[in-house]
């Protein structure tokens, strides 16, 4: 009984050992014809080309200006869809996304000053302390058809919070102005929360005009970036601009009489140029304009 157990076991192990030496040569011999196939061979010699170094992002100090992700050929993917068609075609080719080897999402500490050069963005940027004019400057930018960035103060927020979630459902990136007039420790979660409720969007921005060590720190602490923008328009926006704007610029406005005056402008003026106006998340991303 022994003995039959032990042929019976013996027969099994050594058609399972068959089975493996089967698939191993089968999965060898598919290798061998992937690697002679044509259209494998035309995909591996073109990867090359098309592929692209990240750039990291450039640091000065305690500034700091994104890179850009890199990209590559995915040759494993880019076979499977050329196989179906038997035929190379470069427009069929699928790309990785190479991230920088110094990234901005773990460069908290320093102020974002600028996007990257070599995207053709800019950003503009509203501080809202009050309600003061809002309604005309969202009338404007809807009749332009732009999207920008508006840091919001707490205590104006809790004034009317519907306003708030309307322009979040419009397109508009909500972010963190402090409370009050300033960013203190006790009110800055506070009003993060109330952004994050109204918006359904976690915040990802402090702001500031000139460089404030405590307010860096306090959005450090918070996985939030700081930005201190390229172009403060100030009381006269329109020359500001024509005399500063440039590839990535992050422009700041205060919300007056003036900048609604000249806002139209202004815009029309930037578009001329060949920018795209954009919110600050796109200015400043590592995606590359041409994969957006």
């Amino acid at each position: 009984m022994l003995m039959k157990f032990y042929k019976r076991y013996a027969s099994y192990l050594g058609i399972f050992v068959l089975l493996c030496f089967s698939f191993f040569y089968t999965e060898k011999a598919v290798d061998i014809i992937r690697k002679n196939d044509p259209v494998m061979k035309q995909i591996e010699q073109e990867a090359s080309r098309y592929q692209i170094d990240p750039m990291n992002a450039y640091i000065l100090g305690d500034e700091i200006v994104p890179g850009l992700n890199g990209k590559k050929v995915n040759i494993e993917k880019s076979y499977q869809d050329m196989k179906k068609i038997n035929q190379y075609r470069s427009s069929m080719l699928v790309f990785d996304e190479v991230s920088p080897e110094i990234p901005l999402e773990e460069q908290y500490d320093k102020y974002v000053i600028q996007g990257n050069s070599t995207k053709s963005q800019v950003s503009l940027i509203f501080k809202i302390e009050d309600f003061n004019y809002l309604d005309q400057l969202v009338n404007i930018l809807s009749e332009k058809e732009v999207v920008a960035t508006f840091f919001m103060d707490g205590e104006v927020i809790e004034q009317d919070m519907e306003k708030v979630k309307k322009l979040a459902s419009s397109g508009y990136e909500i972010e963190n102005l402090g409370y009050a007039g300033n960013y203190s420790v006790d009110k800055f979660k506070w009003t993060n929360n109330m952004i994050t409720s109204l918006t359904k969007k976690n915040t990802k921005y402090c702001y500031t005009d000139y460089k404030d060590s405590n307010i860096l720190d306090l959005c450090s602490k918070n996985s939030m970036h700081t930005i201190k923008p390229t172009v403060s328009a100030g009381n006269y926006p329109f020359l500001s601009i024509k005399k500063n704007l440039e590839n990535g610029s992050l422009i700041s406005f205060n919300l007056t009489e003036t900048t609604l005056k000249e806002l139209p402008s202004i815009i029309s003026y930037i578009r001329q140029k060949g920018y795209e106006i954009s919110t600050i998340t796109d200015v400043i991303s590592e995606q590359r304009s041409e994969d957006k």
